[in-house]
């Protein structure tokens, strides 16, 4: 062991270059996949921390997580095998005053049964549950923050619901939610107080606001129930005896739709088809299974860059390797002593391979918006996950090595020759065509990510979105001055038009509306907006005109193009009690991954309205929003002023594409580095073996630029075999991840060009670099070899 130690350390020294190289870049591979398994860990780790989370459930109805807030309490009483129940709601943002009287921006405030703490197993620090209307508990970082270093218990908090502060006496504070758990509130109400949010709602959608004003029917599916049940129950037999619930509904497509249950632990990965899971943190196994994919494959190009580095450095041992077995070393020893020193050098990689982790902690989790944190080195499966990694790596790239030249004879290996086989080389190359294979795909994917999602971004039709800015009306006081605000705005240097609304498109979400067609009741995709909403959004009207005067016994509403070829509508027409006014060009009222479906806009009140926007000339933004603050403020004082553009609403239907984007960057750049190191390596090695070869070409006359075309066409031609297979293989995954979106770029031929001549490029610059320095040098030091 000790002469092993001392072979390897002189070896390290002897090729410092190759050997920093070697270490270098396995460990960037090491730590990407280190970092993608910690990832993996923590993604399948949620809820496991609930005491009796294998028996713990969610309740939905077909794919909607809401269930009504009767269901839950009817089954604890029916159902004897249900041990206990919680119910639960939560808004996004909400104003909370601090004890300075200062209104802060807060967000995840709850409304729950009490027993969520106990199905939760969530500490509860100091109190008891919030029990009544009048009364909350706290996280303890909203204690810290709200109450420094002061007891949080008996204080009362003010905070803004249905427009008006409620002032709140806090009962508890529970510890703060673990990073692996679905549900993460920062304050938790009593249910009951959840009606507050029900009748903010009920202000919102104004005179058509049915079915949201009691909000404790069995029609109104808003909650989150989860369900205790006994130790041993079949979860499938208690969803047998739940069918007799759905009865209870009077929506008779409700009555159809059947109850199921979800395990606590199945929430966060596989939530992704269900409607309404904007209470929990959720992710994305499929992605999960892909980012876990490329990190194997920058392994993979480490370890192979890591063996012909390595096999490049034993290749000027050969000598020293072929004296030992004349000498009487067996094959074992050979190979023992390169499996510890690949080993060795694996365990030296884990020095970059830990800066590649701490780096990519916080990137993941600001680029993804993930939780990962420390924490996860805390659980056992991560130590043997990560010691079977290192110990993998370094086993089986010494093995690949210590095998291969172990068994040479030591006379082949006295005349410096590994091999003689030719199939060696042949191999070494389709490992080059590996590496760019893989740098094609990823700049692709890169290229497509961009060139779609800026296609999303500025592909607007019958709609123009550009300059226009959105202000709340989220007080009372702002929503019945409405009148006065759109007068005194209108005024400003730099408005050409305002006008209010309920909603905005294009919105992330969409808002039902049902209306009666020949006796049935019909869906449409639904907008409520007031008048000059249509003029400022620049729609375009293909028939009738634009809303006038609000007048609620005409009941005016404007339908797209598809409802009006659908149910052959017209201005002028009655459609179920409402005059048709208009008639507009469809246009994307929502992301470009929905089809445009049949729309119905029904005017809005003028007393209702709770968005105001202003269109704009671009010229001096900064001074309308600052003066929109003034007058805000002059009408509601103790309102927080929330502005912002209609294009940023827009940008934040594509936040997850452009994450993707800048997380496949980040692995095409480590692509890249790795690429280039694997090219250094087998450049070298190809050098190293032609040294008396382009010595001798040099003596009988050979031109500079004949060596470097010697040794630069077979490298040429293996990335040109790269770019031939990566092609289809780029074309088909970037035209599956297209299919999410109705509406769609083209993968236009310069994306598969361009990551072609990248390749090619990054290619020759590495290799003509070391090309150059072996033509320019004197043939004469070349043939001291011999």
């Amino acid at each position: 062991m000790n002469t092993n130690f001392k072979i390897t350390i002189r070896g390290i020294l002897k090729n410092k270059i190759q050997s920093a190289i070697s270490i270098l870049g396995l460990g960037i591979g090491l730590g990407c996949i280190m970092l993608l398994a910690l990832l993996y860990i923590h993604e399948n780790s949620f809820d496991l921390f609930i005491p009796n989370h294998q028996n713990l459930y969610r309740v939905v109805q077909g794919d909607d997580c809401r269930t009504s807030y009767p269901l839950g309490e009817a089954i604890k009483s029916d159902l004897s095998f249900v041990d206990d129940f919680f119910r639960y709601y939560q808004t996004s943002d909400v104003e909370v005053k601090n004890q300075n009287n200062e209104i802060l921006q807060d967000e995840l405030f709850a409304f729950a049964d009490a027993s969520i703490f106990q199905c939760l197993g969530i500490n509860l620090k100091l109190g008891v549950p919030a029990q009544s209307r009048g009364e909350v508990t706290i996280s303890d970082k909203m204690a810290q923050k709200y109450f420094k270093n002061e007891s949080a218990l008996g204080k009362t908090l003010e905070v803004r619901l249905n427009q008006q502060f409620i002032s709140l006496v806090i009962t508890g504070v529970y510890a703060d939610f673990p990073s692996t758990s679905t549900l993460n509130p920062k304050f938790i109400a009593s249910l009951n107080l959840s009606g507050e949010i029900f009748g903010f709602e009920k202000k919102m959608f104004g005179q058509y606001n049915s079915g949201y004003v009691e909000f404790k029917n069995w029609d109104r599916n808003a909650f989150y129930t989860y369900l205790q049940l006994s130790p041993s129950i079949n979860p499938d037999k208690v969803a047998e005896r739940m069918q007799k619930y759905k009865k209870f509904s009077d929506d008779e497509k409700r009555q159809k739709i059947d109850f199921r249950l979800q395990s606590v632990t199945d929430i966060y990965l596989q939530s992704n088809t269900l409607t309404a899971n904007h209470f929990v943190r959720e992710g994305n196994a499929v992605e999960l299974i892909y980012y876990i994919a490329i990190a194997l494959l920058i392994l993979l190009i480490a370890m192979v860059n890591y063996v012909f580095l390595t096999k490049a450095k034993i290749n000027s041992r050969l000598k020293e390797l072929g004296a030992k077995k004349a000498l009487g070393a067996s094959q074992n020893s050979i190979r023992k002593q390169i499996l510890f020193e690949s080993n060795f050098s694996t365990l030296l990689s884990l020095l970059p391979a830990i800066a590649v982790i701490v780096a990519g902690i916080p990137f993941i989790n600001n680029t993804l918006s993930l939780t990962l944190d420390l924490d996860v080195f805390l659980m056992w499966r991560t130590w043997l996950v990560l010691i079977a990694i290192i110990l993998v790596t370094g086993s089986l790239s010494g093995i690949l090595i210590g095998s291969t030249v172990s068994g040479v004879s030591a006379v082949l290996l006295l005349s410096g020759k590994s091999t003689n086989s030719p199939g060696s080389k042949q191999w070494r190359n389709s490992f080059l065509s590996l590496h760019f294979i893989i740098f094609i795909v990823l700049i692709t994917g890169v290229l497509t990510l961009k060139k779609q999602i800026n296609y999303a971004l500025t592909n607007f039709t019958a709609i123009n979105p550009e300059h226009v800015l959105v202000c709340e009306l989220n007080s009372e006081e702002l929503t019945s001055q409405f009148h006065v605000i759109k007068n005194e705005v209108e005024k400003l240097p730099g408005v050409i038009t305002s006008a209010g609304s309920s909603f905005i498109p294009p919105f992330n979400n969409f808002l039902p509306v049902k209306l009666q067609y020949e006796g049935e009741k019909v869906a449409f995709d639904g907008l409520i907006m007031g008048k000059g909403m249509v003029d400022l959004l620049q729609m375009q009207l293909i028939d009738g005109e634009g809303f006038n005067d609000f007048n609620e016994e005409r009941r005016d509403v404007i339908f797209n193009e598809s409802a009006a070829l659908k149910y052959n509508l017209k201005a002028g027409d009655i459609f179920n009690g409402f005059h048709v006014r208009g008639i507009v060009k469809d246009f994307s009222a929502h992301s470009l991954r929905d089809l445009i479906q049949p729309m119905v806009i029904i005017q809005q009140h003028p007393d209702h309205m709770r968005l105001f926007a202003i269109k704009t000339s671009g010229i001096n933004d900064g001074e309308v929003r600052e003066s929109i603050h003034q007058l805000f403020k002059e009408i509601s004082p103790d309102k927080i002023v929330n502005t912002y553009y209609l294009t940023d609403q827009i940008n934040q239907f594509y936040e997850h594409e452009k994450n993707q984007s800048k997380l496949v960057s980040a692995f095409s750049i480590l692509a890249v580095i790795l690429s280039v190191m694997g090219l250094l390596g087998m450049t070298y090695n190809t050098i190293l073996m032609k040294t008396k070869e382009i010595g001798i070409r040099k003596v009988n006359g050979a031109k500079i630029s004949e060596v470097l075309i010697m040794l630069n066409k077979d490298f040429i031609k293996w990335v040109a075999i790269a770019f031939v297979i990566a092609t289809p293989i780029a074309y088909y995954a970037m035209n599956k991840w297209l299919e999410n979106f109705a509406y769609k770029t083209t993968l236009s031929w310069w994306i598969f060009a361009l990551a072609g001549l990248l390749a090619l490029g990054i290619a020759l610059l590495t290799v003509s670099w070391q090309s150059w320095r072996a033509a320019t040098r004197n043939p004469v030091e070349a043939l001291r070899y011999e």
